[in-house]
This record gives structure tokens, C-alpha cells and sequence, in this order.
């Protein structure tokens, strides 16, 4: 008889529904945060996650920019400058990524904040100058609700002392504050040996790399956490940066009026 019982409620929730449960005024538990999306060292659900992409990303279609907010990313950082003498009109060899007007145009276009980063290859002022000479050139006419990232982790760096280093990326930070943005480091787990990381890290915000699938092992603050390399994101192709913070950026610098390019200074 229990079992008759059992199918005939089977068969009268297969026709009707799940019945009265769903009525009751019941707090529905909260799904379980995706394996995709939950990243060690961050408490409570899925935190703001965001992408950084260049040109080894390739093309990324406005399509795929709205596929990608569909998959719950808020934000994506995006290459401006870097130095590639095979890529370059110039005798520096600095250029400005070839994906950056079109991603900055589509991302923004599909309602995602966007901010950007350059990699610096500076290793005196001189040359720190004319990377952000060409980044001031890429950010005219642009408007920022994620921050102006200067991006330390080039192994040719590695001549210079800590003392040194850590001074040229302070004025790269001082710089990119003096033409209005929300200045940020970016450096990975293994760096911090070459840069004074506390004396940076009192001042600017910190964008850290670490892919150990724990919480960094650093004595210093940040505020971003670049999770993995080898993300899957819909609408782009191959592997991907994916990255969480805390923070509410686009708050902060809105309110701080850090979203342009300070003209004249």
C-alpha cells in the first residue's frame, strides 16, 4: 500500500507540481556558489569579479562583451601599452594594444565598467615617461570606472635594486594620480621580493597575481586578487584572466572624480 501512496503522489506532482511548499513564505535557502566562482580567501558569496584581456584574447565581439556580463562578470581591465619592437612604428618600440579601442568601445557599449593597465618595461624615468606619454594618448577621450593599473612584473626589471625599482614604480603611480585616475599596482605573488611592497601597498591599491588556489601568502594589503590565468568565459575564446575584489571601484572613483583625463596637468 505505501508504495501505491508513493506513485500516486509521484504521478499528482508530475501533473500539478511541487503543490503548496513553494507558498509557504519560506526563506528559499541560497544556492551553493558555483565551483567557478568561489575563490579561496573570499568570505560570504561570489564577490565582484572582473577580466583583464589584450590582444592574445583577440577579437571579442560586442556580443561576446554582453555574453560576458551575462555570466556575471562586472568589469574588465584592458591592455593599453606595452612595448613589442615586431608590433611597434617606433623606435622605442612602444605600442598601444591593437584590441583596445574596439574592446573599450564594446565592453562599455554591452555595460561593463572598464578600466586599464599598462606593462612597463621603464627602467629610468625617462622611459617611464614615454610609456605614459602613449598612455595618456589611449585614455584621452575615455572614461574610467575601474583603475589606471600600472603592471610591475617584467623579469628585466629584476636589474634594478628594490630600492630603485620600487622608487620608478612610485613615480609611475605618482604619475598616473597626476592625470586624474585612481592610480593601482599590479604585481604577482613572487615579486613582492623586488619591490618595497609595503611602502607601495601603504599608499596605492594593490592588484595582486596569485594562483595557488589559496589565500596569498603576503604581509602586505590588496584589494584585487587575480585568481587563475586559464579562466573560461563565455563569448571569449581561449584561456582568461579572472579576477575578484572586495571593493566597489566604480563607486569610489566616481565619488573621487577620478573617471578622466586631467587635460593640461
Amino acid at each position: 500500500m505505501s508504495k501505491l501512496l508513493e506513485l500516486l503522489e509521484k504521478l499528482v506532482r508530475a501533473i500539478f507540481g511541487p503543490g503548496d511548499k513553494q507558498d509557504t513564505g519560506e526563506a528559499t535557502p541560497p544556492p551553493a556558489v558555483p565551483k567557478a566562482e568561489a575563490v579561496t580567501g573570499w568570505q560570504g558569496g561570489p564577490p565582484y569579479r572582473f577580466v583583464d584581456v589584450s590582444r592574445y584574447q583577440g577579437k571579442i565581439t560586442l556580443d561576446g562583451w554582453r555574453k560576458v556580463k551575462a555570466a556575471g562578470y562586472k568589469g574588465a581591465m584592458l591592455k593599453t601599452v606595452s612595448t613589442n619592437r615586431k608590433l611597434s612604428k617606433r623606435a622605442d618600440g612602444l605600442y598601444i594594444d591593437p584590441t583596445f579601442e574596439t574592446n573599450y568601445r564594446n565592453a562599455k557599449a554591452a555595460g561593463l565598467d572598464v578600466g586599464v593597465y599598462y606593462y612597463t618595461y621603464a627602467t629610468s624615468e625617462a622611459m617611464a615617461d614615454a610609456e605614459l606619454a602613449l598612455l595618456r594618448q589611449a585614455a584621452r577621450g575615455k572614461e574610467f570606472s575601474l583603475p589606471v593599473c600600472v603592471d610591475v612584473e617584467e623579469n628585466k626589471l629584476k636589474q634594478l635594486s628594490t630600492l630603485d625599482l620600487s622608487n620608478l614604480t612610485a613615480y609611475a603611480l605618482e604619475q598616473v594620480e597626476r592625470m586624474g585616475f585612481y592610480a593601482q599596482l599590479y604585481t604577482y605573488t613572487g615579486y613582492k621580493y623586488e619591490l618595497d611592497m609595503a611602502r607601495l601597498s601603504s599608499r596605492w591599491d594593490v592588484w595582486l597575481a596569485d594562483y595557488t588556489g589559496e589565500t596569498p601568502n603576503v604581509t602586505f594589503n590588496y584589494n584585487a586578487h587575480q585568481h587563475t590565468s586559464k579562466g573560461a568565459v563565455p563569448g571569449i575564446s581561449g584561456n582568461v584572466d579572472l579576477n575578484v575584489t572586495t571593493l566597489n571601484y566604480p563607486r569610489i572613483i566616481r565619488k573621487k572624480g577620478l573617471t578622466r583625463l586631467r587635460e593640461g596637468v
